[in-house]
């Protein structure tokens, strides 16, 4: 099992694209940022459950969907897991919170 904190103000695919397929300035810092704090971890291959606990300053306009992308592809990009298609299960949540924004990912077999 997985399971890490990333202390970081998730961004929407909203802010991360232009148009459809174009990665705005924003999205390249974030992915950046993500790299860094995301630590190493052994590879779970095959079908797996990830939940995404997201702490959000402006949670009441967000939409929980807009934020699963850039973070599940860098779970894939860090080899946490193979692909995103072995994602079988997720579990999404969003908080309101005041201060120290954030992202806890728990993936299991």
């Amino acid at each position: 099992m997985i399971k890490e904190t990333i202390t970081i103000e998730p961004i929407s695919i909203n802010i991360a694209f232009q148009g459809r397929r174009f990665k705005t300035k924003e999205c390249k810092i974030y992915e950046q940022s993500l790299w860094y704090l995301m630590p190493p971890r052994m590879m779970i291959k095959g079908k797996v459950q990830v939940r995404y606990r997201f702490y959000l300053r402006n949670c009441k306009n967000t939409d929980y969907d807009n934020l699963i992308k850039i973070s599940q592809d860098m779970i894939v990009k860090k080899r946490w897991i193979e692909d995103d298609r072995y994602i079988y299960r997720a579990i999404i949540e969003k908080y309101p919170v005041k201060h120290n924004e954030r992202v806890e990912i728990e993936i299991k077999e």
